[in-house]
C-alpha cells in the first residue's frame, strides 16, 4: 500500500502499518499474553464484536463516496498456551562477583483477533466488485479501543461499559444504498 498521509483528514487502509501500530499500542496492557491481528475474508469461530465507522470508498472509475456505515467484524479466541523459561540474573550489591540465578517457567496465553472490513459497490460504473473502505485514523483508534475493551470484558475482568459509537462528522448527501452494501447483503448492517 502507499505511504501514510501527513494529513489526519485523509482516509486510508494501511493494514500493515497504522492498524498494526495502533493495535500493538492498545493491546500492550494484555502482556504477557500474546495477541495477533490479521484480516480475514471468512467468518471464524469464537466470540464476535461488530463496529461501524465513517469510511471512504474510491472506485477505479474515479468515483468516490463516504459512508457513515462502514462495517468491521472482529472474531477473537484463545488459540493456545505456551510455556516459556525465563532466566533472571541478579548481582549482589556488596559483591560484584556474586550472582543469583533464578529460573522460572511462565505460561503465556496466545490469542487470535481476526477482522473483516466490509465493502460497497460503486453506483457510477456499476462494477460488481466490492470496494474496500479507507479508514480515518480516529475511526481506527475508536474501533480498536472498542474491541480491546470487549476482549477485556471477556478475558481480563474489565468492567462492562457502553461501546463508543461516536463517528467522525459527516453530511451524507444520499441515503444508504443497502443493495450495494456488502454488510447489508450479508445481513450485518445495522440500520
Amino acid at each position: 500500500m502507499g505511504l501514510l498521509a501527513d494529513n489526519d483528514d485523509t482516509p486510508y487502509l494501511e493494514l500493515k502499518s497504522y492498524w498494526h501500530e495502533t493495535f500493538e499500542r492498545i493491546f500492550q496492557d494484555f502482556s504477557p499474553d500474546e495477541w495477533s491481528l490479521e484480516p480475514t475474508k471468512t467468518p471464524l469461530e469464537g466470540r464476535t464484536f461488530q463496529d461501524s465507522a465513517k469510511v471512504k470508498f474510491v472506485c477505479e472509475c474515479g468515483n468516490s463516496w463516504t459512508s457513515m456505515r462502514g462495517v468491521v467484524i472482529f472474531w477473537f479466541k484463545k488459540i493456545g498456551t505456551e510455556s516459556r523459561r525465563e532466566v533472571e540474573i541478579q548481582r549482589e550489591e556488596d559483591n560484584d562477583d556474586a550472582e543469583a540465578v533464578r529460573v522460572s517457567n511462565k505460561k503465556i496465553n496466545k490469542y487470535s483477533l481476526r477482522f473483516k472490513l466490509f465493502g460497497q459497490q460503486c453506483r457510477t460504473c456499476k462494477d460488481e466488485d466490492f470496494k474496500l473502505p479507507r479508514w480515518y485514523r480516529e475511526e481506527v483508534d475508536k474501533t480498536l479501543e472498542n474491541v480491546h475493551h470487549k476482549i477485556g470484558e471477556a478475558f481480563y475482568d474489565f468492567e462492562p461499559r457502553e461501546t463508543n459509537t461516536s463517528k467522525r462528522f459527516g453530511r451524507p448527501t444520499q441515503p444508504h444504498d443497502a443493495n450495494r452494501c456488502q454488510a447489508c447483503r450479508d445481513g450485518l448492517c445495522r440500520r
